[in-house]
């Protein structure tokens, strides 16, 4: 009886796959309309799921697994199986506030802008670790917005584990990663018997791993002319919010220090760092680098992984090949098909969010699936006319707050008690 349903979702699936590989081959980015129209397949999606029973929604070939909702792929397009199931805001925390945003009359900017009551708003009076912390909390289907157009821009969230959080900390657990040479993950342990023979005991060693809620402040300056006209700019601003967003949040995702912002995945304690070769230049990326990172990365990881490089390597990439025999040509080591490069069968993303070339992290071998993000709810936005009162300008800053944190604690020690592996491999430093 729910065929229907589960078929509608089907085809608004691939009419967002369709939008969004035609801005691919046009080479940009999706337009405003282009925008609005996916947030409105989003949310005839969320209502079409409402008529599905959960155990269908689990049984349908994996088809919607678990929590799990559209997501952006790794090489674009969208998705209905993505690392960390549901990643769209509605998903993860439902809907609040009193907006839609299909509302040309009265949306939720243009509301908080007019300085007038409005039934929809709502106030964010208390905080966990602020209680003067005020502002409006922004309403589902506007954060699922905003949230969906910073997906588009990120490399981190689309690729790893979400979890929603509903306080300001929570706990996971997780296994102790250990040595193959001894035991398993968490101190698995198996062994052959005879027939009533004893049976060696060992207890497996799980670990709690806590995220605290990070806050991430975007501040933004409008004219008090455009927050007049805000039926127009609605969309300008979701983009600025969610791709302002995303910049940040994903730098911190990937070099953060873990001190008032996520640990990000370069600096994860399970990361393995592969040596330059002897007599290397400086500033230079060899295939014996790569080939060695390679190796370094964990079995199971290796379909997922990724390579994350800095745009500044690209040279270096293009121009390695491996030498044929005589009257052979050269073999490039980076190759590319319809847009999408590899190095080793291994899709290879550029990005200006990781140190310059010859510094460590300028090129890693990563498996991002195992890379977890904490999202909070209620997303937040607050505005002020009096600090750019001279100037009749409206000063604007949107809140998010999050936590992240690789999924292992250590490097795994494989069964010959010697090689170490990882799901976050990178390169050593090669300045000097």
């Amino acid at each position: 009886m729910y065929d229907e349903h589960i078929e509608n979702i089907k085809k608004l699936s691939e009419k967002m796959a369709e939008v969004k590989a035609n801005a691919q081959r046009q080479g940009r980015d999706l337009t405003s309309e282009e925008s609005g129209l996916v947030g409105e397949m989003l949310d005839c999606i969320a209502d079409e799921r409402k008529h599905i029973p959960e155990k269908a929604q689990t049984m349908q070939n994996g088809l919607f697994g678990g929590n799990q909702a559209i997501n952006y792929g790794p090489n674009g397009g969208f998705s209905l199986k993505s690392p960390g199931g549901a990643k769209d805001y509605k998903s993860l925390f439902g809907s609040h506030g009193g907006f839609a945003w299909q509302d040309k009359d009265c949306n939720f900017f243009s509301a908080i802008f007019s300085g007038r009551h409005h039934p929809g708003l709502i106030k964010n009076s208390m905080s966990e670790t602020v209680q003067s912390d005020g502002g409006f909390l922004v309403p589902s289907e506007t954060a699922q917005r905003i949230h969906a157009v910073s997906l588009e821009n990120e490399i981190i969230m689309p690729r790893c584990y979400v979890q929603p959080m509903q306080t300001n900390e929570i706990k996971i657990p997780a296994m102790s990663i250990g040595n193959h040479g001894v035991a398993l993950f968490g101190g698995f342990t198996a062994s052959y018997v005879d027939e009533a023979g004893t049976i060696n005991e060992h207890n497996p060693k799980a670990r709690s791993m806590e995220l605290f809620a990070k806050k991430l402040t975007g501040l933004i300056r409008f004219s008090s002319e455009l927050s007049a006209d805000m039926v127009g700019g609605e969309q300008a601003i979701i983009n600025i919010c969610g791709k302002g967003l995303a910049w940040y949040r994903d730098r911190a995702f990937i070099s953060g220090t873990g001190v008032g912002q996520p640990l990000g995945i370069l600096n994860s304690p399970c990361k393995v760092t592969v040596a330059k070769e002897s007599g290397q230049k400086k500033e230079s990326i060899l295939y014996e680098n790569l080939t060695k990172m390679m190796a370094r990365m964990y079995a199971g990881s290796f379909s997922n992984s990724i390579w994350l490089v800095s745009q500044s390597a690209i040279p270096q990439l293009l121009s390695l090949s491996l030498a044929v025999g005589l009257g052979g040509s050269a073999i490039p080591v980076m190759t590319e098909s319809n847009g999408e490069f590899k190095i080793l069968t291994r899709p290879v993303l550029f990005t200006e969010k990781v140190p310059a070339l010859g510094t460590e992290g300028d090129i890693s071998l990563l498996d991002l699936s195992t890379y977890v993000v904490g999202l909070r709810s209620g997303m937040r936005f607050d505005t002020s006319i009096h600090v750019a009162f001279q100037t009749d300008e409206i000063l604007s800053r949107i809140i998010e707050r999050h936590d992240g944190q690789s999924l292992w604690s250590e490097p795994l020690t494989l069964a010959d008690g010697v090689t170490t592996v990882s799901p976050v491999v990178t390169l050593a430093n090669r300045l000097v």
